[in-house]
This record gives C-alpha cells, sequence and structure tokens, in this order.
C-alpha cells in the first residue's frame, strides 16, 4: 500500500494547467514512465483497491446502446476495469491499450476473455496502427504530463469512432475541453454529462465528463432540449447559432409559440446585456449569440444546405444583398459547456 499511497499524493500534487499550456501550442517534454501506476481502479468482487475506488456514479454516465454489441476501444486501459465494465455491458469486442506494461499484464491477468484485448502500445507513435471502433473511451488520458501531442491523438482517436466518451482531469474547466473536442474530434454533438469524482476528493468538484458523436439531429431537438433541461436546471443559457438564411428566426417564433418552452426567454437577434443577463432561462438566436453570452450551458449550430440558403435569398427581395449572401460561418469561443449541430429544415 506504500507504493499506491505515494502515487496517490503524485497525482494530488500534479498542476492541473495542462489545458491551457496545449492550447497555448506547448509540448511537453516530459518521459514517459513505464510500470509505475496500476493501482488505479477498485475491483472489489476481485479484491482490488484502487485510487478511484467509489466508480459506480462514473459506469452509470456510459449508455448501454453505445456499448452493448459494438466494438469498443479504450484507450488508456490502465488495468482494465473499464473495459470489463464494457464486457458486462454485451460489446461484441473490447481492446484496452495502455503504455505502461505493468498495467496492461495486470489486465490480462485480471479481465482475460475471448471478447477482450489488451495491447501494450504508444498512443504517440504514429505507427500505432488503430482500428475503426464503434465506440472509444479516452478517460483521464488527455491531461497526462507525457503525451507529445494529445491533440493529434485525440483527433486519430475521435476519427476511428461513432461515439466517444472523454474524461478531463480534476481542476479544469470543461469549457476548455469541450471547445477542444469540438477543434479537434469533428462531432456534430458534445455533451457534457457532468463530473466524476470517484476518489470522493474535497478540494475538487471532480473531472469534466462528455459523450461525443456524430449524429445529425433535427433542429426538432432544440425544444426537446429546452424541455428535458429547464425544469432541472435553475438557470439555462443557450445560444443558436447560424448564418444568415439558416431560418434562425423561424425557429425562434416557432419556440416562442411551443408549450414546453414555458417560462423560457426567447430572444432574436438581441444584443442586450441587460436583457441577456437578467432571463434566468434564456434562448437567444443570433448570427453572434455565441460571443454575446459569457457562459454558454449548450451552443446549438443551425446547419443549412447552401443551396437552400441561396435560394431563400434570391425569393426575397428583402435579403438579396452580398453580405447576406457571403457571410461566414459564425464565430465562437471556448465559452460553451455542450454542443449541437441542427440541420435546419429545408422548407423552414
Amino acid at each position: 500500500m506504500s507504493h499506491f499511497a505515494a502515487t496517490c499524493r503524485r497525482i494530488s500534487r500534479a498542476p492541473r494547467t495542462l489545458v491551457s499550456r496545449v492550447l497555448a501550442r506547448q509540448r511537453s517534454t516530459a518521459t514517459k514512465r513505464d510500470q509505475w501506476f496500476v493501482d488505479y481502479h477498485s475491483d472489489h468482487a476481485r479484491q482490488v483497491v484502487g485510487l478511484r475506488d467509489k466508480t459506480d456514479e462514473r459506469l452509470k454516465l456510459f449508455r448501454v446502446e453505445d456499448i452493448a454489441g459494438k466494438r469498443v476501444l479504450d484507450a488508456g486501459c490502465n488495468m482494465g476495469a473499464i473495459v470489463n465494465h464494457c464486457m458486462k455491458l454485451g460489446a461484441r469486442q473490447v481492446t484496452g491499450l495502455d503504455f505502461d506494461s505493468a498495467a496492461v499484464q495486470r489486465a490480462r491477468g485480471l479481465y482475460s476473455d475471448p471478447t477482450s484485448a489488451f495491447r501494450c502500445d504508444d498512443l504517440d507513435n504514429p505507427l500505432a496502427a488503430l482500428e475503426p471502433h464503434d465506440t472509444v473511451m479516452f478517460l483521464s488520458v488527455y491531461g497526462t504530463k507525457e503525451l507529445e501531442d494529445r491533440n493529434s491523438i485525440l483527433s486519430r482517436l475521435a476519427g476511428l469512432s461513432q461515439v466517444m466518451y472523454f474524461e478531463g482531469h480534476h481542476g479544469d474547466d470543461p469549457r476548455d475541453y469541450a471547445w477542444v473536442l469540438l477543434k479537434y474530434g469533428g462531432f456534430q454533438t458534445i455533451e457534457f454529462l457532468g463530473y466524476t469524482n470517484d476518489e470522493l476528493r474535497e478540494d475538487s468538484v471532480g473531472r469534466p465528463f462528455f459523450r461525443c458523436d456524430r449524429k445529425s439531429r433535427d433542429v426538432g431537438f432544440l425544444p426537446d432540449f429546452i424541455a428535458d433541461h429547464s425544469h432541472i436546471d435553475a438557470t439555462l443559457k443557450v445560444a443558436v447559432v447560424g448564418r444568415s438564411g439558416a431560418g434562425k428566426s423561424h425557429l425562434a417564433r416557432q419556440l416562442a409559440d411551443d408549450q414546453r418552452c414555458e417560462g423560457v426567454t426567447i430572444l432574436d437577434d438581441v444584443n442586450d446585456p441587460d436583457r441577456i443577463q437578467a432571463a434566468q432561462r434564456l434562448v437567444l438566436f443570433d448570427y453572434r449569440a455565441g460571443t454575446y453570452i459569457d457562459q454558454i450551458d449548450a451552443l446549438f449550430f443551425m446547419d443549412v444546405d447552401e443551396n437552400v440558403r441561396l435560394k431563400r435569398f434570391a425569393d426575397d427581395p428583402v435579403r438579396q444583398d452580398d453580405y447576406n449572401a457571403l457571410l461566414r460561418t459564425p464565430p465562437v469561443r471556448s465559452n460553451f459547456l455542450s454542443f449541437f449541430r441542427i440541420e435546419a429544415r429545408q422548407d423552414g
């Protein structure tokens, strides 16, 4: 247990400024460690006690439909506890990958099964061929200080899958992670699911946890989202952005008449800081809405086929001008927790 306790002290002292450093394009120069940390997850059924002991709440965040019958990759699997959980949920095949050879060896001893495989490899090595999987887990790995090019790793892993579960690190801002996932993951949905704190640390709310996918959503998803969250969250700040002609104003009028949005302030093309700040539950439609709210709970990008958009200008003499027709994708910044790309209806 002395090795375990020493490891816990090293982790608790580790600086959590990695996201800021990465966004500043600074690479790590740390040497990768091998055979240093195998007491990570607890598995009481096998009498294993690890740093992450209270894992039930985290395991509830995984959706069965993302795992059952699917090929799953756990990138940074350590001793294989998440691989084991995926097997329990009925995964067709699960691969665990880790740099630490001792952790991989222990995982093979604990969770050997025909549906699982454990591999020792380096995610920084571009020759580490990674096959496509339905779902990829990238949990508490991104901020590992020894990684040389974490954004390249994230991009490659995201390209392998339709669904990714991503977990950050204690002390980091989830909005920074959401920005990184949007910038390097290419996902259409980045959903912040909350925090995981299975070490029960009192100095942290936990690790930011996300589910990302490539599923295309219709504009009808927006009122459903508002209805699901407005009665749960005391405050809700939603920004809906899109180029001119995407149909933002049309959708804003629909929401204003939707009973599911009762008690929610709907603003269209309004840049009034006082009104925006005063609204407890707000949906703001504007080309620059992503820059008008300091902290956004959910950013919706309303996309539309370019030919449909230009036809709307041709059919509307009020908007027949080069400014609107040549308007670029709206500006956004790292101030949102969740992101959803929604497709405008072709006749909306």
